[in-house]
């Protein structure tokens, strides 16, 4: 009973020439969506600068440690002419309507948008024909395996550069205040996330999987 089982498993389509089809058509409509809408909403904050800018900060511990935003009440923290703190899903942020932020930062401030989809975009035309050869029962055509690793160092790249680029608009904005004084605990975090290393690896666990069974089929041509 078992092998019958498992030989339908095997031989199972998971998923059909027009499904696949459908999926290169949706993928193909996000990253185009992704990319535009990305792009727009950082245009849109240069256009607001200097009116409004907004940026991430955060509020040092006692030992003088960045940390991230947490319910705790601290005391000695000033804030700046022309900008007030408002609370965000991610953390603390600082809103500036100085008129010497420029529209450099502005575009900065949403820059992470603009990256991310701009990374998206170009993931999908990469993986789209990837998507189709699956559909027209070509998985190891020659390209796929190149397309899918160019996603991978995409993934990569934007995933550790995208959320740098709001704090290197909070290092400008918070240069244009004057110092308000020494104890001030404001602070800006300059991090680096790992994780889209470890996405990005995978996927290239991927392609090698794809560039060996390129490999496999081009040597195996023409013996059956």
């Amino acid at each position: 009973m078992r092998a019958p089982l498992r030989m339908t498993l095997r031989d199972s389509e998971y998923v059909s020439p027009r499904t696949s089809r459908a999926i290169a058509g949706v993928l193909l409509l996000a990253g185009v969506v992704a990319a535009v809408g990305g792009v727009a909403y950082a245009v849109n904050g240069a256009t607001q600068a200097p009116a409004s800018v907004t940026v991430p900060i955060t509020i040092e511990a006692d030992e003088g440690a960045p940390s991230r935003p947490v319910p705790v009440t601290v005391d000695g923290v000033v804030t700046p002419d022309g900008a007030r703190f408002q609370a965000a899903d991610g953390g603390l942020q600082l809103v500036t309507t100085d008129r010497a932020v420029d529209r450099w930062t502005g575009f900065l401030a949403r820059g992470d948008a603009a990256l991310i989809g701009l990374g998206f975009g170009a993931c999908a035309l990469l993986l789209v024909p990837v998507v189709n050869a699956v559909a027209a029962g070509d998985p190891f055509r020659r390209s796929n395996a190149a397309r899918i690793g160019w996603s991978g160092a995409i993934v990569g790249v934007v995933g550790m550069v995208a959320p740098m680029l709001p704090n290197l608009a909070a290092i400008r904005v918070m240069s244009l205040f004057d110092a308000p004084g020494a104890d001030n605990p404001i602070a800006v975090v300059l991090g680096l996330d790992l994780a889209p290393i470890g996405i990005a690896a995978l996927i290239f666990v991927v392609a090698e999987a794809f560039r060996r069974g390129t490999q496999i089929s081009a040597d195996t041509a023409g013996l059956v």
